[in-house]
């Protein structure tokens, strides 16, 4: 698929053939910061000579954790390989949590390359049945619909607070967050996005 990336800095990226581009995706969104930034290269060359990627903790874990838990008011950390991997960790522990099977999941591009999302779309070549539903963003009566269709099946919602073509509606999240509160449903925020954009908190600092 072209074109060909040979190098990035900051926003900006080079292809083999020495065209130059702006990538607005900045590595699917996971590049916060730009492409080859300085603080970053440093911090990470510091670190490469005791070695990377062990099997057990390490106390760096250790410190990002305690970061992340100041940050957002988290309870507890748990490191993932990437979003799939978290988004589908918390579906499996809502699972395991209520004893329930089906998902609801907001109208929103992507959660999962896992059976339990991409079953819900075009790409749904070789997924596995699930039991995945979905709801309207801003739209409360959507999801009390599922509640009412699904009644004492739906072990998570799952749902991004917000994106940068929808900000919710006043009373929306607190609406979700009821509902999820009444029916004994885990409510999940996927925050692979607006996690240190929105602010350094997140979606959740701001809403």
């Amino acid at each position: 698929m072209t074109p060909v990336l040979a190098r990035g800095r900051g926003a900006r990226v080079w292809d083999v053939d020495g065209n130059e581009y702006v990538e607005y995706g900045m590595g699917l969104r996971s590049v916060t910061l730009g492409h080859a930034y300085e603080p970053v290269l440093d911090a990470v060359r510091a670190v490469l000579p005791d070695g990377l990627s062990f099997t057990r903790p390490t106390e760096l874990e250790l410190a990002a954790a305690e970061d992340f838990v100041e940050l957002t008011g988290a309870e507890m950390v748990k490191f993932g390989k990437n979003g799939s991997d978290a988004t589908t960790a918390a579906v499996k522990l809502a699972r395991a949590a209520t004893g329930r099977d089906v998902v609801a999941i907001c109208d929103q591009p992507f959660y999962s390359v896992d059976d339990w999302f991409i079953c819900t779309t075009e790409m749904d070549a070789g997924t596995s049945p699930q039991r995945t539903v979905r709801f309207r963003y801003n739209d409360l009566e959507s999801l009390r619909t599922l509640f009412t269709d699904h009644s004492g099946r739906i072990a998570a919602v799952v749902l991004e607070a917000a994106t940068a073509l929808a900000e919710p509606e006043p009373g929306f999240l607190e609406g979700v967050r009821d509902l999820c509160d009444a029916n004994h449903t885990v409510l999940v925020f996927d925050e692979m996005i607006t996690g240190f954009r929105w602010a350094a908190g997140g979606a959740q600092a701001v809403y």
